[in-house]
């Protein structure tokens, strides 16, 4: 059967139901961002019918969306303000800038790949998501030259946090990424918090969540 409009706004609503609520997602801002984002437009067509599965995605090759009820949790975790300025790195085809979009004041999409952030851009512009700024450069350095951040999300696993990266935070400013130090390693959802020049860790919960591209391991062969 074919996918309407009905279809997604009810796919939307069960994602959020029954996938991102029961995980302790509690935040009524964050919630109502996942029932308002259509996440089907930031897939390629072929695998729209994939768009609401709890799990991780791969939009094009070797680049993922990470699974709702996952990122919501890192999301929450990070404690997002209606004033905060955003890094989301790795922004892909742009549906989890789009989420941070409604629960802050700007967010700085950083994408590598020009094809996906034009392809993100006109998505953006459609749905009127006037305050993501899209920045192309490479993932690894961050993006120095809007820092410092109230937030910085990575969207995929990570085998460490670079300190260059860890430094483009504001004082007071917190870093969410999943954690998985070798290609075999269950990740682990991983806060980080500046205070003045201490950056504090914390483990927040588990996830098997893949990596982002350029933030494997250098020793392990990824698959």
């Amino acid at each position: 059967m074919k996918a309407t409009a009905t279809n997604y706004i009810d796919a939307r609503k069960a994602m959020v139901d029954s996938q991102i609520h029961p995980m302790g997602v509690v935040d009524k801002v964050l919630l109502n961002a996942f029932l308002d984002v259509p996440r089907e437009l930031f897939f390629p067509e072929d695998k729209r019918g994939a768009s609401y599965c709890d799990e991780d995605v791969e939009i094009v090759d070797g680049r993922y969306l990470m699974e709702p009820s996952v990122f919501a949790r890192l999301v929450q975790f990070s404690n997002p303000k209606s004033e905060d300025v955003i890094l989301n790195i790795g922004a892909g085809l742009g549906y989890n800038a789009s989420i941070l979009s409604k629960v802050s004041s700007t967010v700085i999409a950083l994408e590598e790949q020009e094809e996906l952030i034009k392809k993100a851009q006109i998505i953006w512009d459609d749905l009127g998501y006037c305050n993501i700024a899209a920045a192309l450069g490479p993932l690894v350095e961050g993006a120095p030259v809007n820092a410092p951040y109230d937030i910085i999300i990575f969207n995929g696993a990570v085998a460490s946090i670079p300190q260059k990266i860890k430094e483009q935070l504001n004082d007071g400013g917190r870093l969410v990424a999943v954690v998985r130090e070798t290609n075999n390693a269950v990740g682990k959802a991983t806060l980080v918090e500046r205070r003045g020049d201490h950056f504090s860790q914390r483990v927040l919960f588990d996830s098997g969540t893949p990596f982002l591209k350029g933030f494997a391991p250098q020793n392990d062969f990824v698959f």
